[in-house]
């Protein structure tokens, strides 16, 4: 099970000096599955999928986001704004467009927060995983909509490698569709969960529980191409979120 005590202030994104990007922090829970969220391993059970490097969601005060912070770490571009992956020797100039937001490694996605604008907003650089029992599924949906292009996502989950130490944040629900990694906010996802499921965003804006995100997930996935669903594409799996320090360069 996972367990959240209580938040924690993290505060994370140096970018190199002479950069205006600036600091950004989250509330994040101090355990989960038994292992402390602060600088550390990921839980067991997790292969890495990617990396995104952006700004947190700030969502406007309206009704649907009643029940959400100030501002809601995604690794999702339906929301945030998150920067160009355009660092990665692998990928072709050409193939940029298809595979933004996602960088391959940390290191890529740090060397585009020192090359972010002056003056930009809050970033940080979050990795997203997903249960092992669901890479070969997600890797399946990518190759089928790609091919054997290096997408970065792709390529992590065919190496099943393990997520780099950080500060895990929590669950975020996901649904890829056409190449693209949605978020249940910008689906309103979240109110259903509460009306139907009794489940609701923690401080932080995610889950706390895999197993209340799966069973979004689930709820979601059940409902795709109803009136009050999601379009068929689109299908939905938990993602684990964890926070990684940007160090100053030297």
């Amino acid at each position: 099970m996972f367990l959240s005590p209580g938040p924690a202030a993290l505060v994370y994104g140096l970018p190199e000096a002479g950069n205006g990007a600036g600091l950004v922090s989250f509330p994040a829970s101090r355990m989960m599955h038994g292992v402390a969220t602060d600088e550390g391993p990921v839980p067991a059970g997790f292969v890495l999928a990617g990396f995104v490097a952006g700004s947190p969601w700030e969502p406007p005060r309206e009704k649907w986001t009643a029940t959400l912070p100030g501002s809601v770490p995604t690794v999702s571009d339906c929301l945030a704004d998150l920067l160009p992956a355009d660092r990665d020797p692998l990928v072709e100039p050409w193939q940029h467009s298809m595979f933004e937001p996602w960088h391959r490694s940390v290191r890529y996605a740090v060397d585009a927060v020192r090359h972010a604008p002056a003056g930009s907003d809050p970033i940080h650089v979050l990795s997203m995983s997903v249960p092992a029992t669901a890479a070969a599924e997600l890797a399946a949906m990518l190759e089928q909509w790609i091919g054997h292009l290096p997408h970065p996502v792709r390529v992590n989950l065919a190496h099943r490698a393990a997520p780099p130490p950080g500060t895990v944040l929590g669950f975020e629900v996901l649904g890829f569709g056409a190449g693209r990694f949605h978020t249940w906010l910008c689906y309103d996802v979240h109110s259903q969960a509460h009306d139907l499921l009794g489940i609701r965003p923690g401080d932080s804006g995610l889950l706390a529980e895999l197993h209340d995100a799966q069973r979004v997930a689930d709820m979601a996935n059940s409902k795709r191409g109803t009136e009050e669903g999601t379009p068929e594409e689109i299908t939905w799996f938990p993602a684990l979120l964890t926070l990684h320090d940007v160090p100053a360069r030297g």
